[in-house]
């Protein structure tokens, strides 16, 4: 992302939507769907550290993605070297911003866990 003005989405991540259900024992059951789609990873700000610091988040990147491709999911997979598996580090998506321009901004801090 040299130019501010354009957005590459070069990288690859999966976005993770969730259903649950309970089974004969009662217990929830919880299932994972993940989705792939193209992004571009980016550096949280300063000011968006400063602000989700202060609810006890911790921000460790930011994800751009297409606003049409967004569909409101709490979690993804991104993995640094490009290779993404089901081991890739998950993140949790604490908050999103969609920008005029088509993108939308996910801010993801790391998932303790799993």
């Amino acid at each position: 992302m040299g130019n501010s003005n354009v957005i590459s989405l070069d990288d690859v991540c999966s976005l993770i939507n969730t259903t649950s259900y309970r089974d004969e024992l009662g217990q929830d059951i919880v299932n994972e769907i993940p989705r792939q789609i193209f992004c571009s990873k980016s550096s949280v700000t300063r000011a968006e550290f400063l602000a989700a610091g202060q609810l006890d988040l911790k921000p460790q990147m930011a994800i751009i993605v297409d606003s049409e491709e967004y569909d409101g999911e709490e979690s993804l997979r991104y993995e640094e070297d490009g290779v993404l598996t089901d081991k890739s580090p998950k993140y949790r998506i604490y908050r999103d911003y969609r920008r005029a321009d088509g993108f939308t901004e996910l801010y993801c801090e790391v998932r303790t866990g799993g």
